[in-house]
């Protein structure tokens, strides 16, 4: 069987995101979350989703919001949206929530307000082992744009974001590796043991 080609999984995670967007609109969290990382800037460079960024897509919310998102979550997981990972682990406060649908993730990311900029959090695994990532880049007002055929939320300078985030982004960066984007201020060993919600079979 051949493998999907690019078209097949953008149409496929088009319409969880379309499905996303409309089962949120009346949820707890409607208007406070907001577009960032590859799907922002597949939308400022191409107009589209990223063809080598069909499985992943980030959001981010308000600190202060936490309680209004995972309200929000049995509205999600009835339209298919199965939490599957939570950083930086099962227990205690969470600033990563990752859900999955149709082989993509969906991840809302905590964001948190330091003097004018924003601090959030990353996880994976470096050369030398589990590790968060604290990163900062700057907090602005938001905005709406319409994408994908529906209306979305993102920062007001999306360029400053993104360069915040990817430095050049208006060129391709085959070798790209989150774990080391210029917003990273500072690393520290991060324990995986529960963060997998699924058991290893998400």
């Amino acid at each position: 069987m051949p493998a999907p080609s690019n078209d097949d999984a953008r149409a496929r995670l088009t319409a969880s995101l379309q499905l996303m967007n409309d089962v949120l609109a009346s949820s707890p969290i409607a208007g406070r979350y907001w577009v960032n990382g590859g799907l922002l800037l597949g939308w400022a460079r191409e107009g589209a989703i990223l063809g080598h960024d069909c499985d992943d897509v980030d959001f981010f919310y308000r600190a202060e919001d936490t309680a209004r998102l995972e309200a929000s979550f049995p509205v999600l997981e009835e339209a298919g949206f199965r939490l599957s990972l939570r950083f930086p682990g099962a227990y205690g406060d969470a600033t990563e929530h990752s859900f999955r649908r149709d082989g993509a993730k969906f991840e809302f990311f905590r964001a948190e307000l330091v003097g004018d900029r924003v601090r959030y959090w990353n996880y994976g695994f470096g050369p030398h082992g589990p590790v968060a990532n604290e990163a900062r880049i700057p907090a602005q007002p938001l905005e709406r744009f319409y994408f994908l055929g529906r209306s979305w939320l993102k920062v007001r300078d999306h360029d400053a974001e993104l360069t915040a985030m990817y430095g050049d982004w208006r060129t391709p960066e085959p070798g790209w590796d989150y774990l080391r984007g210029p917003a990273i201020m500072a690393t520290k060993p991060w324990d995986p043991s529960s963060f997998d919600l699924t058991g290893g079979h998400g």
